[in-house]
Formats: C-alpha cells, structure tokens, sequence
C-alpha cells in the first residue's frame, strides 16, 4: 500500500487561490477524522507518479507528444501546476492548475487489448499518457470533487478525461479516443490542492467526498447525454469543484433548453 502518515486537518502550507483548505469542506462533504485509519473503502493502492522526460515525433512528424510515460524510480515534487519533470507538449489542452495529474485505471488494458489484439503489447501502464494507474480504482469508484492525500500531496478530482485525438495518431488506431469516450473508460484528472512529495508506492486516502452521488462515470454520462433535464443540468452548472469549462457546457444547454421553452410558450 505504500507509507500512510495521519491526515493532517491543519491549513496547507500552499493552496490554490480560493480553495477550501484540506480538512475544510463545504457544507455537507464527508470528511475523514485524523483518527480515521485508512480501511479498504477509503485507501487505495496506485501506480505512479509516472512522467515523460522527452517529448516524442508523433507518426509524420508534424506534432510531438508527452503522451509516453514511465514510473519514476525516486520521489518526485507535485506543485500546483504539473508533476516535477514531466513534459507538457501542449499547454492548451494538458497540465495547468485544473490538470496537474491524470490517472488511468489500468484494468482499462485489458479491454483495449481484446479489443485490438494486434496492438496487444502496447497497451501498458503509462500508454495513455496518465501519470497514476490503479488495478482497483476506476470511473465508478471516485466522485467529482473527491479530495484524497497522496504521498505530502493534497489533490482533487476535477473533471473526466476528455480523450485527445493524439491517442489515435500514436497507436495508429483511427478512432481510438472516440471509442474511449463512448466506453466510459476516459481515466480522469487531478488539481493540487496542497503541494508535496510523492514517492513510488505512495498509496491514496480519501479526505472528503462532497458529491457522493456524481461519480466520475455519472459525471461522463451526463455529458455525452443530450437529454438530461433542467433541474440535472443547472445542477452540474453550478456543481462546486467541477472545473469550469465542464460546468459552461452544462449551463449552454441549461440556457438553451431554457429559451426553447420560452420560445415554445409564446409562439406555440
């Protein structure tokens, strides 16, 4: 499982600005004692921190890509932007204070390995491109919002992974981030609440869990959904913790459905 210390519910030395400090929830969140012990239902054991240490030619040549990784061999420091070493080829879409860490279930590989037998021997930790696996946390078992300590490290779910098209180029497998979305399988990110060293075999405890009903899955499912109704979608509009641009899709269709309505009681 890795080195467990006692979760500390004194203020964190770094924060991000305007976040709940560690040990500080929202009305409402379930918060682990520091007499809490870690327990199966609240402890997990992870895969990382895994890093790219040098940008790879994606096939053509024309754009590079982190998206290779491979586990650290000696601690590492998570700072509230990125991971200590590891690459980002482009900022716009990868790292930053919403996505500092991505984590992939690797019970995932198994799937994708049957389901594209002849790219078996690719499909491995760190493939697509997370810096965290698991073999016992998945899409179901984590919440948006989830706060868990990892290693001198606080971090925060903040949104599912919204698979890049780059997953594509490199494996060669056209198509391949589409059908990670439809599959749910998509991993998801990490923000850093309180910045820390992390080692390899670290294992995660859970903090708090303010959403105990909007799992990652769920979470997913609601986005690719195109019916959902009001009252669910101005709720993942306004959910806390979401990062932002997840919440501004759900708001244009709250607001959109909103003016159909409008428009269909006054015109019929």
């Amino acid at each position: 499982m890795g080195r467990h210390r006692a979760v500390s519910t004194q203020p964190a030395r770094v924060h991000r600005d305007g976040a709940p400090r560690a040990g500080a929830a929202p009305p409402g969140a379930a918060i682990l004692s520091d007499s809490s012990a870690p327990t199966p239902q609240n402890s997990w054991t992870v895969l990382g921190p895994l890093l790219c240490r040098r940008l790879l030619a994606l096939p053509g040549g024309s754009k590079a890509t982190a998206m290779v990784k491979q586990l650290s061999e000696g601690p590492l420091w998570l700072g509230m932007d990125s991971l200590q070493g590891d690459q980002i080829a482009d900022r716009r879409f990868h790292g930053g204070p919403d996505r500092t860490l991505c984590h992939y279930p690797t019970q995932h590989y198994a799937y994708w390995a049957q389901r594209f037998p002849q790219l078996r021997t690719q499909f491995g930790l760190g493939a697509f491109g997370e810096n965290l696996g698991s073999e016992s946390l998945n899409e179901e078992r984590l919440c948006i919002g989830d706060r868990l300590r990892w290693g001198d490290a606080v971090i925060e779910v903040s949104q599912p992974r919204s698979p890049c098209v780059k997953l594509d180029n490199r494996l060669g497998i056209r198509g391949l981030a589409r059908e990670l979305s439809l599959s749910g399988r998509t991993g998801w990110l990490y923000r850093t609440i309180e910045e820390g060293i992390v080692h390899p075999g670290d294992g995660m405890q859970l903090l708090e869990r303010p959403h105990p009903d909007i799992s990652v899955a769920h979470l997913w499912r609601c986005f690719l959904n195109p019916s959902l109704d009001e009252e669910t979608l101005l709720r993942l509009a306004e959910l806390p913790r979401l990062v932002l641009h997840f919440q501004a899709a759900f708001r244009q269709r709250y607001d959109a459905g909103r003016r159909q309505r409008d428009q269909h009681s006054l015109f019929g």
